[in-house]
């Protein structure tokens, strides 16, 4: 038996109202995270935003020493890349699979459309995009 994913298992794509979420559904692509794999490197903007299904990110900063501090874990409740949509600050920390599932990929570019064409979208994404990076934690969006 297999398990088919749907965009109503990452809360946030849930959340977003049926006319949107159909029209992102063509532009949403389902990706296998392994564990490990590095969405985001520390000061990079990426191209992507991920909308996790059953895998978690860790967003870890590198400290000084190149030692590693885990600061935030996201799993289905939210979403990785929103600082990229949201003014374009590179975050100063990397967002690695913790552990390994499935996610929505959406690129930079049609986030940026739908944000345009659906205020909606906006309203829901940018209250949570305010949160200050050192509060990620009680975030359901990452500032990553």
């Amino acid at each position: 038996m297999s398990f088919k994913y749907s965009l109503i298992q990452n809360c946030l794509l849930a959340a977003m109202p049926d006319n949107v979420r159909e029209q992102l559904q063509p532009h949403l692509e389902l990706l296998h995270l392994p564990l490990g794999k590095v969405l985001y490197e520390p000061s990079s903007v990426g191209s992507y935003a991920y909308f996790p299904i059953d895998s978690i990110v860790a967003l870890v900063y590198v400290m000084e020493n190149g030692a590693p501090a885990e600061i935030s874990m996201v799993g289905n409740e939210g979403m990785i890349g929103i600082s990229m949509f949201m003014g374009g600050v590179c975050p100063p920390h990397q967002a690695v699979v913790g552990s390994a599932g499935y996610a929505y990929r959406l690129s930079k570019q049609q986030l940026r459309l739908e944000f345009d064409q659906h205020g909606e979208v906006l309203q829901l994404l940018e209250p949570l995009a305010k949160v200050p990076a050192e509060n990620d934690r009680i975030s359901p969006i990452a500032m990553t």
